[in-house]
């Protein structure tokens, strides 16, 4: 008689700790994040499985007493999971412990100004933070935002105009960058993580680009990327890494025009050409926007010089040619330079300047009548600020998708230095459903 011998499998190896809390929402954070305090814990970690996460610190950390997520408004009361990784059995514990996964479970008592978020991964993705608030609210919001950090810095009433909506506020991005998983699906990447989450569409990217996504997904795609960029003007697709033949057939049959190395675009009617690497704004409805009231903001006549520092591919030097006598466009990249010269070539009153706007512009001898400037989201050096008021240009639109950091240039410009006098703000969404904000402002020369 044979023994049946049997064979002990171990537990699988546990990999977090989670509670349910409900919370007070308290405030929408800079980064559009809910801030709440908990007002009721429902299932609790025990005080072992705290000890797992936090080591002999978890005391400290025990219990909980607020969260941050996706998902709520002020106001509100949610039910939340919290979701504690385990540290690595075989390796040092971290110093600090990273924050939890907060995911929303129930909305308990919802704020008036919630909505249905349409997409179905809103609050795993880290692309938008504000799906589920009312887009008038989002824009309120964003002006509210803007007043507040002006005023935080310094600014009595400061002069901060409604935000300019985006009409309709979903399928404007033009440009998506897709992360590809193991399996080669095209996604985009979970909150804090690596993690792809596959898409067959994303709500506010371009629909032309949601039609390529849809036929690439029955493709085996190369990791780690795939670029894909819409021309709203041209109808034109650039895509990278390049299409297999196969696939550049069955992208064409659905009526898609692909590029490759570049592609047209036009704002205003001016023609540009982009490439993978190229700076181009991925709202087209809401670039032409902004041109125009930067446009409207500086002079214009033939005896007029003005300046685009940081001008990249020439973006706003193309566009202030036609309305000035001559245009000085500085910029020190020699990726975006390469770009300008292809935009510029044909726009005789138009100078590029390669290097540093804090070296180049003191250097300039002409008078200046008027200068647009749109730095990183890091804002302004103070070396380039420090430039700025030297030369005290008569009128200066400062571009900015950073508002801390605008906020904390227009202070020194205008109440350290007393430079400028700040005439105005105008919050432009450039990128509706997220917490980003887009200003242009302007400034007069004291």
């Amino acid at each position: 008689m044979q023994t049946e011998i049997l064979l002990h499998t171990p537990p699988p190896e546990r990999r977090d700790v989670t509670g349910r809390y409900s919370v007070r929402v308290d405030r929408l954070s800079e980064t559009g994040e809910a801030h709440g305090v908990v007002a009721a814990t429902l299932d609790a970690p025990s005080d072992e499985d705290f000890t797992l996460v936090f080591g002999e610190r978890h005391r400290e950390a025990w219990p909980p007493t607020e969260f941050t997520f996706i998902g709520g408004l002020p106001g509100e009361l949610i039910e939340v999971d919290a979701t504690w990784r385990l540290p690595h059995p075989n390796r040092k514990r971290a110093r600090h412990v990273p924050a939890p996964t907060v995911r929303v479970r129930h909305v308990l008592e919802a704020a008036p100004a919630r909505v249905l978020a349409p997409c179905p991964v809103f609050g795993e993705c880290g692309g938008c933070q504000l799906q589920h608030l009312d887009y008038a609210a989002q824009l309120s919001w964003k002006t509210q935002r803007m007043r507040d950090l002006l005023a935080i810095v310094g600014f009595e009433s400061p002069p901060v105009a409604p935000a300019i909506g985006c009409e309709p506020p979903w399928q404007y991005r033009n440009h998506m960058r897709f992360s590809v998983n193991r399996e080669g699906r095209a996604g985009l990447t979970a909150r804090n993580s690596h993690r792809v989450l596959p898409l067959r569409a994303c709500p506010i990217a371009h629909p032309r680009i949601n039609e390529a996504l849809a036929i690439l997904e029955d493709e085996m795609l190369p990791q780690p990327q795939i670029l894909i960029r819409y021309g709203e003007a041209s109808g034109q697709i650039l895509m990278q890494p390049a299409a297999s033949p196969e696939l550049r057939t069955r992208l064409a049959a659905a009526g898609l025009d692909i590029h490759e190395t570049d592609m047209e675009e036009s704002l205003l009617g001016q023609p540009f050409t982009i490439r993978p690497s190229s700076f181009f704004q991925t709202n087209t409805r809401q670039a032409n926007r902004m041109a125009e009231l930067v446009l409207d903001r500086l002079p214009a006549g033939s005896d007029v010089t003005l300046v685009d520092a940081y001008c990249g591919v020439g973006t706003f030097a193309r566009l202030l040619a036609p309305q000035a006598g001559r245009v000085l466009a500085i910029e020190e990249s020699a990726s975006a330079i390469r770009d300008a010269r292809v935009n510029l070539n044909n726009v005789p009153n138009v100078t590029i300047l390669q290097g540093k706007v804090e070296d180049i512009l003191p250097r300039i001898p002409d008078t200046i009548h008027g200068l647009v400037i749109d730095p990183p989201r890091a804002g302004c050096q103070r070396t380039v600020l420090d430039s700025l008021v030297a030369r005290r240009v008569p009128r200066l639109v400062y571009i900015s998708c950073g508002p801390d950091t605008l906020a904390r240039d227009l202070a020194y410009l205008c109440l350290r230095t007393a430079a400028y006098r700040l005439i105005s703000v105008q919050p432009l969404d450039m990128f509706p459903q997220t917490a980003h904000i887009e200003n242009v402002t302007l400034l007069e020369a004291i």
